[in-house]
């Protein structure tokens, strides 16, 4: 009887995975080969642009697009927080075509304004300097309901949408600067509070339930809080039904995860991920948990999974495909896994896509009298995978995995050398071809495909 074995990091590093053990060398291969690969240039399709039917291959939004619709005198200054949400009112009950057709609200900071989309039709402007001073992050929901942290003026703003207009709702009144809100499904307000170092929990009617983190020498306790997201047990589109906050403090440096209730789960800093120096700003958080903060500093997205671990870092400097200018706000709607990015200079539209990357395989070389190998791989999304085992002339030797669901990090999976019949297969060499498919939403369309060399020697 044949079987294929997976490991999972459990047993990579814990050393106990039975026929792993071929030198006891591996580990230390893997660590280097994977340090070594998540800097190198292996064109990573961790975000992506989306396919070019669905936006006639425009994703990235600069300055220049912006006046186009806005107008010359419109000017892009300072752009913060972003939120994507797809509003009740301009929701079709009768077809499913607009489903993915999302209002985007975006705070331009230097000009005091709310800039928006009204469906497919426009984009207008709420707000001016003398209204807002220096709002920093926007939250929505899909009811219209519109916060703004109103940073210069210590207030947070509600607005409600209505027929393409914002209209003043209520303000909350705060001790010191607020840098960014959030909504959780049941409508509750989060707030961080950059002067005092806490964050504010208010209810649907603005009132204050709970307040936690106060700058302190305690474990868990917050400096400079900036950007904010939640995820509740509750709200659509959750798959693990987490359950937690994220927010970025130490003036960018750390990341940090607490409870609905304020209790302290855990952090991570720009040094436990090999970066000198950072700036974390805003936060989202996608459908099964994952995490992305944007790095104003390195020009880069950081992903961490539903339990704070580093998956992978993508981006750097410029313009072109899986590059940022200082990206700031990021939103994702987590029905389809849609990206909205604000940078310096603009903005992008990207897709959450299956993303993964072979370290290699241990041994490269195998003989009949000792078959076998070890292939690892790196993942960054929860994907399916299907790995299928050709021979020189293209034929298919071995289905090795179809379709098995794996989360984001490291594991393992052994060939035994056989091929689908049971038979070790003859000297040549042989192809280990990797597919990899998103597992949810619009996303599902982004796949990836992997190859790796194997040969078995004659004896």
């Amino acid at each position: 009887m044949m079987e294929t074995y997976i490991y999972s990091r459990e047993h990579w590093w814990t050393g106990n995975s039975g026929s792993l053990d071929r030198g006891g060398f591996i580990p230390i291969i893997y660590n280097m080969l994977l340090v070594l690969l998540l800097f190198l240039d292996y064109n990573p399709n961790t975000l992506v642009p989306p396919p070019f039917k669905h936006s006639f291959g425009f994703y990235r939004a600069s300055k220049y697009y912006l006046q186009l619709f806005l107008g010359p005198g419109y000017d892009y200054d300072d752009p913060q927080g972003i939120a994507a949400v797809k509003l009740r009112e301009l929701d079709d009950p009768n077809t499913k075509k607009d489903d993915d057709e999302l209002s985007v609200f975006a705070i331009n900071s230097g000009r005091g304004q709310v800039v928006y989309n009204v469906g497919l039709e426009a984009v207008k402007t709420y707000g001016n300097s003398k209204e807002f001073v220096d709002p920093k992050g926007i939250t929505a929901t899909e009811d219209g309901l519109i916060a703004v942290a109103d940073f210069g003026n210590k207030r947070v703003v509600k607005l409600q949408y209505m027929k393409g207009k914002l209209e003043p709702v209520s303000e909350i009144l705060l001790p010191g600067r607020p840098y960014d809100v959030c909504f959780d499904s049941e409508n509750c307000l989060y707030i961080t509070d950059y002067d005092n170092a806490c964050v504010y929990i208010y209810d649907s009617i603005n009132t204050l339930t709970l307040k936690f983190g106060v700058e302190g020498r305690l474990l868990g306790e917050l400096s400079q809080p900036m950007g904010i997201e939640v995820i509740d047990a509750g709200a659509p589109h959750n798959h693990y039904h987490d359950d937690f906050i994220v927010v970025t403090d130490k003036d960018g440096l750390r990341v940090s995860k607490f409870s609905k209730r304020g209790q302290f789960l855990g952090s991570i800093q720009n040094t436990d991920i090999g970066l000198a120096d950072a700036r974390f700003l805003y936060v989202a958080i996608d459908y099964f948990g994952s995490v992305y903060v944007t790095d104003e500093i390195n020009n880069q997205i950081h992903k961490f999974d539903h339990d704070l671990r580093y998956i992978i870092s993508v981006g750097r400097t410029g313009t072109s495909k899986g590059e940022f200018v200082a990206p700031r706000g990021i939103t994702i709607w987590r029905r389809y896994g849609q990206v909205f990015l604000s940078e310096k200079e603009g903005g992008q539209y990207l897709w959450i896509g299956a993303d993964a990357f072979v370290i290699g395989c241990f041994p490269e070389r195998f003989t009949p009298a000792q078959p076998g190998s070890t292939l690892a791989i790196y993942m960054t999304q929860d994907s399916k995978l299907y790995i299928t085992i050709y021979n020189n002339l293209g034929e298919k030797v071995r289905d090795l995995v179809q379709g098995i669901q794996r989360e984001p990090g490291e594991f393992l999976i052994v060939w035994d050398g056989l091929d689908d019949n049971g038979v070790v297969v003859p000297a040549g060499d042989y192809q280990i071809y990797i597919l990899l498919k998103s597992l949810h939403g619009l996303s599902r369309r982004i796949e990836k495909e992997l190859r790796v060399g194997i040969q078995c020697a004659a004896l």
